[in-house]
């Protein structure tokens, strides 16, 4: 610019200039380090994007000037420049498409998700779980149309109980559920095992987050609205929270429940871990556009 500002700089993806406290652009290229989502266009013009922090750790984004700064933007709604490498030979000299503006709306587990300027205002209920539902939708979609189809009843059945002992979650850590809440809903007390699921309450990162304390024993529509942000708990009562979205549904009742107990103190999930459940629940009632039921 003409006070010599750059707008964009090669050694950064996510760049803050010294002295400024918010951050000015991020760059999409196609060899970083980091797994950044992919842009989604709708048909009003409008997109979305998810963006990995620097540093791979969630817990050490604010050792980053650069995460800070788009924190800050997400806090006063500031918007910031995108720019994405255009494809070409790894010889030539990267060019790329200036998308526009687009103002991060929420950060979680190490993503900051972004919503464009252009076109309408960001409609009610464009959550990060539900940017996060709407890739992985399209992800099963293509990977349904490049796995070869089933070739009689029996494998077309295999895959449908592939995909049912998939969502129950791994075998060793529902067992450990099973045992530990004695076989019913943490939430409902549904004792019926065929429809009881494994859920983690921070996402999964490798097998040490297979432990009873980050677990809860759950119906599968109750473990559904856990993971789409649509229930968490009172870390101090254990009182079920819900989502103004569910008022005046069938799950209305379920904000008079309280978690149950496990029957080891030690297999209880702690406060911390519902305090961060209840953060991002929270977070998302607000771009929900809504008050939780707290």
């Amino acid at each position: 610019m003409d006070d010599g500002l750059f707008l964009v700089t090669r050694p950064k993806g996510i760049y803050k200039p010294a002295g400024l406290e918010y951050a000015l652009s991020i760059r999409i290229t196609l060899d970083s380090q980091y797994p950044d989502g992919e842009i989604e266009t709708r048909a009003d013009g409008s997109w979305f994007l998810s963006y990995h922090q620097e540093r791979s750790d969630p817990a050490q984004r604010d050792r980053e000037y650069a995460n800070k700064a788009l924190m800050a933007c997400i806090h006063d709604a500031v918007p910031v420049g995108v720019l994405r490498q255009r494809p070409g030979p790894k010889s030539a000299r990267p060019q790329y498409d200036v998308l526009g503006l687009a103002v991060p709306v929420d950060w979680r587990d190490g993503y900051f998700f972004f919503e464009s300027v252009a076109g309408p205002q960001r409609p009610r209920g464009n959550t990060p779980s539900e940017v996060l539902e709407r890739l992985a939708d399209r992800q099963n979609e293509d990977a349904e149309q490049e796995a070869p189809a089933p070739g009689d009843d029996y494998d077309a059945r295999l895959r449908v109980y592939r995909q049912i002992v998939a969502r129950r979650g791994q075998a060793g850590f529902r067992q450990k559920l099973l045992t530990a809440y004695g076989a019913t809903c943490a939430v409902t007390g549904c004792a019926i095992s065929e429809v009881l699921e494994a859920a983690h309450l921070r996402p999964y990162r490798g097998p040490e987050s297979h432990t009873t304390p980050n677990g809860l024993l759950l119906r599968a529509d109750i473990h559904t609205l856990l993971d789409l942000q649509l229930l968490a708990f009172d870390p101090v009562t254990r009182r079920v929270l819900i989502s103004q979205n569910l008022k005046h549904s069938q799950y209305q009742g379920l904000a008079t429940a309280v978690l149950a107990e496990p029957l080891s103190g030690k297999q209880r999930p702690t406060q911390s871990t519902l305090a961060a459940v209840a953060r991002d629940f929270l977070a998302a009632e607000r771009l929900r556009g809504g008050v939780a039921d707290v």
